[in-house]
């Protein structure tokens, strides 16, 4: 069969058919999916958000500082809320999300009463770096004269 280079990709639809080489670095072309183009590069920036603090913190054991950016484009992936950035405030959209890190010591968010949403959506990055999301609307918080709330993730009802 001869020497296979160790940077070839076997392309396989049962037989084998040929090796190709696979190009090196990192592949910046953009997103070229069939579907809407914001929804295929929202989820495309999904996978490569997870992917980048994944990798960070097998390499480092460290956190990359992406969780609450992640938990953003989860909401608009999975929530269709829309993507505004870190400058966004729940005024305007009426949502506020939060976010639980991997690794993290527990499954508790500290909500700020003061700030004017009528949704609250936990985003929780899974110790193997996937999301799941819960949400709960404001009224069916305990009435409370405190700004903080701390609310468990197992005591959020719906699941997104």
């Amino acid at each position: 069969m001869g020497n296979i280079p160790e940077d070839a990709a076997h392309w396989d639809s049962g037989d084998w058919i040929e090796w190709h080489r696979t190009p090196s670095g990192l592949d910046d072309r953009p997103c070229t999916a069939a579907s809407p183009e914001p929804f295929a590069r929202l989820t495309a920036l999904h996978v490569s958000l997870l992917r980048s603090a994944k990798s960070y913190f097998v390499l480092t054991g460290d956190h990359l500082p992406v969780y609450q950016q992640i938990a953003l484009v989860h909401a608009a992936v999975y929530c269709d809320v829309p993507l505004e950035g870190m400058g966004r405030s729940c005024e305007k959209t009426g949502v506020e999300i939060l976010n639980l890190p991997p690794h993290g010591p527990d499954n508790v968010v500290t909500v700020d009463l003061s700030k004017a949403f009528a949704t609250l959506i936990v985003v929780r990055i899974k110790d193997n770096f996937t999301c799941e999301a819960r949400m709960i609307q404001r009224r069916a918080l305990p009435e409370t004269t405190d700004k903080a709330y701390e609310l468990r993730w197992q005591a959020l009802p719906h699941k997104i």
